[in-house]
């Protein structure tokens, strides 16, 4: 597949953790994210609040792997009033917090039970190839399409959480 003009690739490898196995994640800053995969589409609208309350918010489009780790996404950033403009689309929520651990990011999904997924992105699929995961990485699920965001979000729906909506 020849990759959509102006997209990027995105490379990237995905572990299930343990919550026994989690690092100390306390006294780390986290991100909170709200993922929405928008209804019929493969579009996912997304607010991140930062440690410091910074919001951001992009809308983001991945088009699918083929036989390469390297998946071409894009992503639009919005301003507060187009996100809020998106918001009301019917889609998937799911809520996660988000923290910068080993060179990349341990998710912990807001559900019940909580679900933990260790992801980090690569320069190059040779890169990704010659990673090693840190110890407390699990089972890699990084082609288990059960654990893609939007399949989650899904999984989840039924433990929606009325978070803070605003921009």
């Amino acid at each position: 597949m020849k990759p959509p003009k102006y997209s990027l690739p995105e490379i990237e490898r995905r572990w299930l953790v343990e919550p026994s196995r989690l690092p100390e994640l306390t006294r780390l800053p986290c991100r909170r994210i709200e993922d929405c995969y928008i209804e019929q589409s493969l579009l996912r609208l997304r607010r991140i609040e930062a440690p410091d309350g910074e919001m951001v918010y992009k809308l983001c489009k991945k088009y699918g792997r083929g036989d390469t780790l390297a998946n071409p996404i894009t992503n639009l950033y919005l301003s507060p009033d187009e996100y809020l403009a998106l918001r009301d689309l019917p889609g998937l929520r799911v809520h996660k917090q988000r923290y910068a651990v080993e060179g990349g990011a341990i998710d912990i999904y807001l559900s019940s039970p909580a679900l933990a997924i260790f992801e980090i992105d690569f320069d190059s699929e040779q890169a990704a190839a010659d990673y090693v995961p840190p110890h407390f990485a699990g089972r890699e699920i990084t082609y288990d399409s059960m654990y893609s965001g939007a399949t989650l979000a899904a999984r989840f729906a039924s433990d929606t959480r009325d978070e803070t909506r605003g921009p």
